[in-house]
């Protein structure tokens, strides 16, 4: 069946399959808490063995008494034919994260903030390593015994390893210059992050010192191996500010180090940079994103010498966001966004033609669906997650043709780390819905229907609805298990409308660049007509309706109250009010005017026109407002002037700062606080 046919089987099932899908059968279950998903432990970075025999991952989860999560790395095999058990493997008390195999299997690196064995060296050389992450490595586990020992002592930290090809060499990423005073905030460019590199003996010692391989007037936002070791592709900026990411370039710098060669200029941004068996061309992603490490977009090729990039695939319906040659160096293995979930498969570079091998499949963390790989191809592991399972560490199998191409692909569940919440929490399956936006375009949504348990009475009245807008634009609603906090308003009685509006990955670059200087436009159409979708199909109180979003949906949000009436209740976290105020202040001034396709100084009229702010005559619909104090991202001065323009209209309202708090929350307390406060805010008004 094609997922075009089973999307509209279910808009006519959907009003049925969520008055049925709300019991809860079998054991009793409860509802689903802000608690308990805040404890709930969350796999990222899931890393193959070259032999396919374990999987490395970042586990965080918060101890019992800290305000944040900490983060560990653990290990899964991947033998037998069912869930394996789980251990941690790095030094305990430590952050450790990001674990990288060496491709002779030989050795597992990852980054940890210790100080153990180099802390007198530290004291030797008059600085302080020990609060900054480095490098460790330690005997592959399975391979040999041995405690991890560490192989760098940056000043600065390190970030994103990488091994050579021949396991002699470690990459990382480090900040250039010492560190800003903080007393007083002197406001100046950022530093520059450059590319190193350390050798390393055959016990996996540190050889010297490290070396730094581009210059120190560049930044190194992302960066890939060639083949044969000798030479990086590398996603870099001029400039050295969070907003020169927008502008970045293509290029090649040799891994003994030198000049950096610009070999493409993306007219957006470029990233999952991989190399051709042979080391003769570059393949990336490449689109216009809102965030740094959200990536999905078109596929373009350009040679290692240069030229002009070749789009493999244009005009295609959905974002590939991670890529890799396969072994006959004649088609691109691939994984994406695909509507409400990803796919992966195999694309042919002569022509561009396009194989699936798994779809509806979801893969990878929020930001980046992607494969890690064997040595051989044969196996891949990545991060999965259900409607019906918290994110575990899965495994892919490939079916491959004689010619070493895969043709197939089948799954495997690995882990069980959460099993309390998957066993004992009431959730509420989401139904897919496609509908018909602006433009007559096809729109994605997922609703999800209130919560009722077993023997519960059915409501004679449609349920209230929470419509809940992503962040980005450059993301995507997928059917994960949990839905961020659909759960939790399923509990409550409320049924919630998830809406991938244009600008939204999952649909190829003409619809993602559809929002270029129309935010606010054919976006917020879009959510209306899929609010209006339900409302007639007799699953939402047109009466009882409430907003909320985070980021961009914090901007759609303010937006939805400056526009209309229809929402009797808003929580804005983290949004957007005043376009002209947040250039002056963010860290990311090319967003915006990308964005918004115009320039605040030569085009005010549009800055004006798409700021909520600008029609605060027009407010009335009470709204909560949640920031973080130190959000570089979204300044929260967009807080304050919203929150001053409903007071001085006698419009309820309130507005809570989160002291410490960036642009994402990361202390216990503060998260569980505004949960617990979006939902009073919703009860008393919605």
């Amino acid at each position: 069946m094609s997922k075009r046919h089973r999307a509209d089987e279910a808009h006519e099932t959907l009003k049925a399959g969520a008055e049925h899908s709300a019991h809860v059968e079998g054991t009793p279950r409860l509802p689903v808490t802000a608690e308990a998903l805040l404890d709930m432990r969350a796999p990222m970075d899931a890393q193959i063995s070259p032999d396919g025999a374990r999987v490395a991952f970042t586990l965080f989860q918060r101890p019992p008494d800290q305000q944040k999560a900490q983060a560990s790395v653990w290990i899964v095999e991947t033998s037998g034919q069912g869930i394996n058990q789980a251990r941690p493997i790095s030094p305990a008390g430590a952050e450790s994260y990001a674990a990288r195999w060496s491709p002779d299997g030989r050795w597992l690196a990852f980054i940890s903030m210790r100080n153990t064995d180099g802390a007198d060296e530290a004291k030797r050389e008059k600085r302080d390593v020990s609060h900054k992450p480095q490098v460790f490595i330690m005997p592959a586990p399975g391979k040999a015994e041995g405690k991890p020992w560490r192989v760098s002592a940056l000043p600065n930290g390190v970030g994103d390893i990488s091994w050579s090809p021949d396991s002699r060499r470690l990459a990382f990423t480090s900040l250039e210059g010492p560190e800003p005073s903080r007393d007083p905030i002197v406001v100046a460019p950022s530093r520059h992050r450059r590319l190193w590199t350390v050798y390393l003996d055959t016990e996996g010692h540190a050889l010297g010192q490290p070396q730094p391989v581009t210059p120190d007037n560049l930044t190194v936002w992302e960066y890939a191996w060639a083949p044969d070791g000798k030479t990086f592709a590398v996603y870099y900026s001029v400039g050295p500010d969070e907003t020169d990411w927008y502008r970045g370039l293509v290029g090649s710098a040799s891994a003994d180090g030198g000049a950096v060669r610009e070999l493409a200029q993306p007219q957006g941004q470029a990233g999952a940079l991989t190399w051709s068996l042979d080391g003769a061309r570059v393949a990336y992603v490449s689109g216009e994103w809102s965030d740094r490490g959200l990536v999905g977009g078109d596929v373009f090729v350009v040679d290692a010498s240069g030229g002009k990039p070749h789009n493999l695939t244009p005009g295609i319906g959905f974002s590939p966001s991670w890529l890799r040659w396969t072994s006959d160096g004649a088609y691109l293995l691939y994984a994406g966004w695909d509507g409400l979930g990803n796919q992966v498969g195999v694309l042919r570079e002569a022509d561009g033609a396009l194989t699936p091998l798994s779809e509806d499949f979801l893969i990878g963390e929020r930001a980046w669906p992607r494969l890690s790989l064997s040595a051989d191809g044969r196996l891949c592991a990545v991060t999965h997650s259900s409607a019906t399972q918290p994110t575990e560490i899965t495994l892919g199998t490939f079916t491959l043709n004689e010619s070493g191409l895969p043709t197939g692909l089948a799954w495997r569940r690995l882990t069980r780390l959460n099993p309390i919440q998957e066993e004992t929490l009431a959730v509420v399956p989401s139904q897919a819905m496609r509908y018909e936006g602006a433009d007559g375009w096809p729109i994605d949504a997922l609703y999800t229907p209130p919560l009722r348990m077993k023997g519960g009475k059915t409501p004679d009245e449609p349920p209230p609805l929470l419509v809940l807008v992503h962040g980005g634009p450059t993301s995507a609603f997928r059917d994960e298990w949990g839905g961020f906090v659909t759960q939790v308003y399923a509990a409550a009685g409320y049924a919630t409308l998830r809406v991938n509006v244009r600008g939204s990955m999952g649909r190829g670059v003409a619809f993602a660049n559809a929002v270029l200087g129309d935010m606010g436009g054919k976006d917020f159409e879009d959510l209306m007509r899929g609010v209006e979708q339900v409302i007639a199909r007799g699953l939402a109180d047109p009466k009882r309706m409430g907003i909320f979003g985070w980021s961009y949906g914090g901007f759609m949000t303010a937006w939805a109250i400056s526009q209309t009436t229809r929402f009797k209740a808003a929580v804005m976290g983290a949004g957007i009010a005043d376009f002209h105020s947040f250039h002056a202040q963010t860290n990311i001034r090319d967003w915006d005017m990308r964005f918004l396709a115009a320039n605040p100084v030569e085009q005010p009229d549009v800055y004006r026109a798409r700021s909520a702010i600008t029609y605060a005559h027009r407010l009335v619909t009470p709204t909560l407002i949640i920031h973080g104090e130190q959000d570089a991202c979204v300044p929260v001065n967009q807080a304050y002037a919203l929150y001053y323009a409903l007071r001085e209209r006698a419009v309820p309202t309130e507005l809570v700062v989160y002291p410490r708090e960036g642009h994402g929350f990361a202390e216990h307390d503060h998260q569980l606080d505004w949960i617990r406060r979006m939902m009073a805010w919703f009860k008393q008004y919605v």
